[in-house]
């Protein structure tokens, strides 16, 4: 065969799509038989005619439960579309005495409507088509096929609730999770949304585009940033372990307030982790527990406030915290030695922390990674000509 026409079967047969995983095959396919099988069993049982399950409800299953993430698979996709493709195909019945006219325009007038009301299921057009073909010549077998539709479409819409939420335990209908809403208390997005896609960018790629896009908006940020990240770790690929301090300053429960302060000011830090005998994590340290723990009303001058905190109670009771352990934050978000840079950006930004502690297996402290750790690893990784 010569080569040019190789070329063009392969690019006709070729598909430029993500196969499934074999997890989601099986996920997909259990769905599709409890779905089929226990909506055939309830419908069998109503009496909704000798039309029990329509024909396009196989279809369904496939968009359904193989990609129930696609905006086609969203229920009101599901309901206007099988409601439109019934109206569409009695219209036509009424309308127009030829058969193959009238199963054309059923079909047509369906995908015109969906397209319109935004409602997209590629079911509703094979149901328009059915129906057509079913052929009803009175009202009473109208009713029994509408009847036996909408019978079909909340049994279908039920079923597909329980068994992907419960059953094969993902997420329908699918939603962008919100964004992260700013730590600090401001209006501004976090640093990493500030970059890259925003909606503006991808409803005008929509609109270039000018043809339908088989994915939900939110999703498709979601992958972006997951490539984004990918692409990041493949070409930069550092780690706690390449950018953390290791040669730690802690404190224990029992140390006194003042020497504490003395330790975050005689080596320039601002975070001082809290560990036991066996260094084990117990708590962070921080200049704002400090601030945290001064007396309120802000009442006298902040300094005054801080040297009284610092100063040591003689006896042995306090009205004040007097050790680390009592101001400490105790819930410290921690890192693992092999944990990506990449998963620490996100963390920094999300939850507005400084220091993250670098633990092992037993949460004994091996280190500690700041924002100036990051940039510089970075900076040396771009100087030296990294991707």
């Amino acid at each position: 065969m010569p080569e040019p026409i190789k070329r063009a079967l392969r690019a006709f047969f070729d598909i430029d799509a993500q196969a499934l995983s074999a997890t989601e095959r099986w996920r997909a396919t259990l769905g599709a038989l409890v779905f089929i099988g226990a909506g055939g069993l309830m419908l069998y049982t109503f009496p909704v005619g000798q039309h029990w399950l329509l024909a396009p409800v196989g279809a369904s299953a496939v968009i359904l439960f193989v990609m129930p993430h696609s905006p086609v698979a969203a229920p009101w996709p599901v309901i206007g579309s099988y409601l439109l493709g019934t109206v569409c195909a009695f219209a036509a019945m009424t309308l127009i005495p030829s058969p193959p006219l009238a199963a054309a325009v059923a079909v047509a007038g369906t995908i015109w409507l969906m397209a319109r009301l935004n409602c997209i299921h590629p079911p509703g057009g094979a149901l328009a088509l059915m129906l057509v073909l079913a052929a009803p010549h009175n009202p009473a077998e109208m009713r029994d096929l509408a009847a036996a539709q909408g019978a079909n479409v909340i049994v279908m819409l039920l079923l597909t609730l329980l068994i992907n939420n419960l059953l094969l335990r993902r997420r329908y209908p699918w939603h962008a999770p919100a964004s992260a809403s700013n730590p600090h208390l401001t209006r501004d997005a976090l640093p990493e949304a500030r970059i890259g896609l925003t909606h503006e960018d991808l409803e005008f790629a929509f609109k270039a585009r000018d043809a339908f896009v088989d994915v939900q908006e939110g999703e498709l940020v979601e992958l972006y940033n997951l490539a984004v990240d990918h692409a990041f770790e493949r070409h930069v690929g550092l780690t706690c372990g390449d950018v953390m301090s290791r040669d730690l300053i802690t404190v224990a429960f029992s140390t006194a307030l003042d020497d504490a302060w003395a330790e975050l000011s005689l080596h320039r830090i601002r975070a001082l982790p809290v560990v036991d005998t066996f260094g084990r994590l117990l708590g962070i340290v921080t200049l704002t527990d400090f601030l945290r723990a001064l007396d309120h009303p802000p009442l006298p001058a902040l300094g005054v406030r801080l040297r009284d905190l610092l100063r040591r109670t003689p006896g042995t009771d306090s009205d004040k915290a007097e050790v680390a352990g009592q101001i400490m934050t105790r819930t410290v978000v921690t890192a693992r030695v092999d944990t990506p840079i990449r998963e620490l950006v996100h963390t920094l930004a999300e939850k507005a922390v400084h220091h993250i502690p670098v633990v092992d297996e037993g949460r004994r402290v091996v280190g500690i990674v700041t924002p100036s750790d990051i940039n510089a690893a970075l900076y040396k990784q771009m100087a030296l000509g990294a991707p």
